[in-house]
């Protein structure tokens, strides 16, 4: 298991973090790299499925979600 990395669970959830502003991009970002893994040769696929599987999507999920984001703004408003 890989360690804490700029606030994030680890590195490889704060790299997916940089590319989403919201539910729907973690979602299409996920299913996207679980695809093209699957059409990769072995080594390549299993070194990318390895990568894939560190990240934290529960979490990704939860920071993305509209109700954590809606939060967000009304504590930055207050």
């Amino acid at each position: 298991m890989c360690k804490e990395y700029n606030g994030w669970p680890n590195r490889f959830t704060w790299t997916i973090s940089l590319y989403c502003e919201s539910l729907e991009d973690v979602r299409y970002i996920r299913e996207y790299l679980e695809d093209i893994a699957a059409d990769l040769p072995l080594p390549a696929m299993d070194l990318l499925g390895s990568a894939i599987a560190e990240v934290d999507w529960d979490h990704l999920e939860k920071v993305f979600s509209p109700a954590e984001t809606e939060a967000e703004i009304e504590t930055d408003t207050e």
